[in-house]
C-alpha cells in the first residue's frame, strides 16, 4: 500500500551501479531502509542530491509492516537548503549530526514530538547565516536530543550547591562522585547555560577551542554511557579541526 511521508535521510549505502539503499527516518514510520532505483541512472530526477544527508524529503513509497526494506515510488525535497550544501563548516556539521542520529534512532515507529525537533533543528541550522553563531550548535544538539532518547540533563544546576555535573546519573551535584566521568566549573555551568537557550542563541556562549573540545567529548561520554553500542564517531576529528579559536 502506498503512503505519503515526510522524511530525513540519515546514510545511504550503494546497492548497485544506479541504486542506493537509504536510512530514511520518517514521520510515519520511524527509521526505514528503502531501495531507491535509478539514483545514479543517466536523467533520473531522483538525483544524489537528494539523498544528501539531513535532506527533508516529502516520501512516497510503499509500506508493509516487518519488511527489513521498503520500495519508495516518488521523493522530492520538503524543504530546500540554503547554505548546507555549499558551506563547508555547515557540510561538516551535518556529517556529525546525521552520524549521532544513524547510531541513535532505532525505533521502527512514530514518534511527532522527536520527527518535529529534528524537522526544526534542520531548517534553523540551516538558516543560521554567521559562524560564530553555529560554533556550539554541536554542543547545543547533543544536550537537547538526549531529552528524546530518555537521558535528559536534570535542570538542577546551583553555582555554589550544585557545581559538578555527573554524567552517570545526568545531574548536578554539590561533591564530585567518586568516579571519573562529571563536569566541573566552568564547563558545568556552561552545560546548563546551554540547556536554556534555543538552538539560535548558542552564539551568546563563549568558549575557547579547548573549552569547546572538553565539552564535547564529555557529551560523547554521556552518550556512551547511556546507549549502548553508541562508539567512536568518525566525523569528530573534522569538528575539532574547523572550531579553533
Amino acid at each position: 500500500m502506498l503512503h505519503q511521508t515526510q522524511g530525513i535521510v540519515l546514510k545511504t549505502f550503494k546497492f548497485s551501479e544506479t541504486s542506493v539503499i537509504a536510512k530514511i527516518y520518517t514521520e510515519k514510520f520511524g527509521l526505514q531502509s528503502y531501495i531507491i532505483n535509478g539514483v545514479y541512472a543517466k536523467n533520473n530526477k531522483n538525483k544524489p542530491a537528494l539523498l544528501q544527508p539531513l535532506t527533508i524529503l516529502d516520501i512516497v513509497a510503499y509500506y508493509r509492516e516487518h519488511k527489513n526494506i521498503q520500495h519508495i515510488k516518488e521523493i522530492k525535497p520538503a524543504y530546500l537548503f540554503v547554505s548546507l550544501l555549499t558551506d563547508v563548516v555547515k557540510s561538516a556539521l551535518t556529517l556529525f549530526f546525521s552520524e549521532v542520529l544513524y547510531r541513535t534512532i532505532k525505533e521502527e515507529s512514530p514518534n511527532p514530538d522527536q520527527f518535529k525537533f529534528l524537522d526544526d533543528f534542520i531548517v534553523c541550522f540551516d538558516q543560521i547565516s554567521f559562524p560564530t553563531a553555529f560554533a556550539n550548535l554541536h554542543l547545543w544538539f547533543l544536550i537537547h536530543f538526549a531529552q528524546f532518547l530518555g537521558f535528559s540533563p536534570r535542570q538542577n544546576f546551583f553555582y555554589t550547591q550544585r557545581p559538578y555535573f555527573n554524567l552517570v546519573e545526568g545531574e548536578f551535584t554539590h561533591h564530585p562522585p567518586t568516579h571519573s566521568y562529571f563536569l566541573k566549573l566552568p564547563l558545568s555551568h556552561v552545560l546548563f547555560k546551554l540547556m536554556n537557550l534555543r538552538a539560535n542563541q548558542t552564539e551568546q556562549i563563549r568558549l575557547s577551542k579547548s573549552e569547546r573540545t572538553q565539552l564535547l567529548h564529555a557529551l560523547l561520554t554521556y552518550y556512551k554511557l547511556h546507549i549502548e553500542g553508541f562508539g567512536d564517531l568518525k566525523s569528530i576529528s573534522v569538528l575539532e579541526t574547523i572550531f579553533a579559536d
